[in-house]
């Protein structure tokens, strides 16, 4: 019971730290939040989907791609929206490293919100860029397309509901 009570104090103390104004300390404070691991990654989806702070948005979504969690990957795909550039980046340098595991939530998203965010476009894009995936290469390829500045912004959710048709197809193979 005190081994959790100091790691919910600690945990809280760190996340704190994160909001601090001197880089130096909100470094220090994600790099002991990755060292954590799993208990870390809810408090930092947390702090990824509602900081005010672009700061502690930017070391959450950075903290998150080194700890690599499924469970952080709606607040990543959230945060490929960010009015922030540099947090939407990192989220999508993050969602990467999930590869196929953030396809059905990234796509979902796109379908959404695709045709009115050019920010979840250009970060889907990131995302899915130099991905490959047997069955689903011509695919992949039509989406990069489909993410283009020069595409109707239509088209990518066109796109993603035809992975994701796929997707659903190949889970009901392997019931």
């Amino acid at each position: 019971m005190d081994t959790q009570h100091s790691t919910d104090t600690n945990l809280k103390s760190l996340m704190g730290m994160l909001e601090n104004k001197d880089g130096l300390i909100r470094q220090k404070a994600r790099i002991a939040l990755v060292e954590m691991g799993d208990s870390a990654v809810i408090p930092l989806s947390e702090a990824l989907t509602h900081s005010k702070l672009d700061q502690t948005r930017w070391a959450a979504a950075k903290a998150l791609g080194e700890i690599v969690d499924v469970r952080s990957i709606p607040a990543l795909v959230n945060a490929l929206d960010d009015k922030d550039t540099d947090v939407a980046w990192l989220a999508g340098v993050a969602l990467k490293k999930f590869e196929k595991a953030a396809w059905k939530i990234l796509l979902q998203k796109l379908i959404e919100s695709g045709v009115d965010s050019v920010r979840l476009r250009n970060g889907t894009r990131h995302v899915f860029s130099g991905q490959k995936e047997e069955g689903f290469n011509d695919l992949l390829e039509e989406l990069m397309t489909a993410l283009e500045d020069t595409a109707l912004p239509e088209s990518s959710a066109i796109v993603a509901t035809e992975i994701l048709k796929q997707m659903r197809s190949d889970d009901a193979d392997w019931d």
